[in-house]
């Protein structure tokens, strides 16, 4: 098997994920050029890979006149310059491996699917979880036609509090103005893949969705509550506390202190504590999350598929546990699961003599599990995609779930379709919304 190159845009959490396979398999994968437009990220992933100086780009513009040949570029820029970006290394002549969501806007899918298929080029959409062992399996016992033909899917995204405090309430993705992305297409984006994937023997007809910001909202601000969590009288007992959360917590460093690694060039986990509490007096992750901003905290989806299956979807912010669950329910069966437990249920009815009791078998899917050196993760699916994509890319044909950016379309559209329906209250024809945005 021929070993892969591949050049890294963008090259932070997601970007690592990714690239950090070559520990795992340097005999499969070889970083042979970074990008970053942050000295700190460029430097250090350039350290990480091994990579030689000239190879080494401050912006995508240097790369592509340097025409450095490589066999992929993995693209894990921020949400709203995936589309240009993207289309500049299509025109280039280079395949994708493009991190989720691709796009808010549905003209520029379409014209990413367009110009890759002109351009006889791979744009893989970095929808990880398919290849996560959990729901591959979930999907290979669907199509081996077990429960038979799919009537329902219960399906949920319950984000955890620290998670949902860090990224959506005063982290990159806290406005929907800002970072281009609903709630629903940065978080879950994911999971409608997923719902469009397990059920794609048939296409979606009609989707309503409703939503809100009910919970972090300024008229729950406790009346005596300060600005910034510092100073605030609650700051030892709120669940939101910035010092509790971020200081204390520190679920993602790299991010709430993101500024802060630019200013000294080091690592977050070298940054003091006194230097980030000092930060977080007047940095947005230090200010109370009862301030007003856009992001919804919870949406509900339905979607009716043109067999007459529907799926009810159900994204909720600030739980104590955060998990994914799924429910489907066959003609001849039904399996249960939730994602973090690594393993599913599968039911159905014994009727054989003298029998009508339902059968209940559990699969275990832990040992199937690997992850990344650092960052990966997913259920295994950063490792996963990143396996599947060298041996795609190595002739060795497609696996059940390899994310083409064709294969995209119906679950971005499902997210699309949702949130005008959230923002209307109308529901939404897929066909007719899709040839509106074509």
């Amino acid at each position: 098997m021929k070993k892969i190159t591949a050049t890294v845009l963008g090259c932070g959490n997601r970007g690592q994920a990714y690239a950090d396979y070559t520990f795992s398999h340097p005999e499969e994968l070889e970083i042979v050029s970074v990008i970053d437009i942050d000295n700190h990220a460029m430097n250090f992933a350039k350290e990480r890979y091994s990579v030689k100086q000239e190879n080494v780009f401050k912006c995508l513009e240097d790369f592509l006149a340097k025409k450095i040949e490589c066999d992929i570029v993995i693209n894990a820029t921020q949400d709203p310059t995936h589309y240009v970006t993207t289309m500049q290394l299509l025109n280039a002549g280079y395949n994708v491996l493009l991190e989720k969501p691709v796009t808010a806007n549905p003209t520029e899918l379409l014209d990413i699917e367009r110009l890759a298929k002109e351009k006889g080029l791979k744009v893989i959409v970095c929808h990880v979880l398919r290849y996560a062992p959990v729901y591959k399996n979930v999907k290979k016992i669907l199509n081996s036609g077990r429960i038979g033909e799919i009537i329902s899917i219960e399906a949920n995204e319950h984000v955890g509090l620290a998670h949902c405090i860090e990224s959506f309430i005063r982290g990159p993705w806290k406005s929907e103005d800002e970072c281009g992305s609903s709630f629903l297409l940065a978080k879950c984006c994911h999971d409608l893949d997923l719902l469009c994937w397990l059920n794609n023997g048939t296409k979606p007809k009609s989707v309503v969705s409703f939503g809100s910001r009910s919970n972090f909202v300024t008229k729950k601000r406790p009346s005596d509550a300060t600005e910034f969590c510092y100073n605030c009288p609650h700051v030892t007992t709120c669940l939101y506390s910035a010092i509790k959360v971020h200081l204390e917590y520190q679920m993602f460093p790299f991010q709430t202190y993101a500024e802060l690694v630019k200013k000294y060039d080091k690592i977050a986990e070298d940054i003091s504590q006194e230097v980030k509490y000092e930060y977080l007096k007047t940095s947005e992750f230090g200010r109370c999350a009862y301030y007003d901003r856009n992001l919804i905290d919870r949406q509900s989806v339905n979607i009716e598929f043109e067999n007459g299956s529907i799926v009810n979807f159900a994204l909720i912010a600030g739980t104590p546990r955060a998990d994914r669950y799924f429910h489907i329910v066959g003609t001849k069966g039904e399996i249960e699961g939730k994602f973090d437990d690594k393993k599913i249920s599968i039911r159905h009815i014994d009727n054989s003599p003298n029998k009508y009791d339902m059968v209940e078998e559990i699969i275990d899917y832990d040992s199937q599990i690997i992850v990344n050196e650092k960052y990966g993760g997913h259920g295994g699916g950063d490792y996963a995609i990143m396996h599947d994509l060298v041996r795609y890319l190595n002739g060795e044909g497609e696996t059940i779930s390899l994310t083409n950016i064709e294969d995209s379309i119906n679950g971005h559209f499902c997210v699309y379709a949702a949130d005008e329906s959230r923002k209307t209250g109308k529901v939404i024809s897929f066909n007719e919304f899709m040839k509106e945005k074509s």
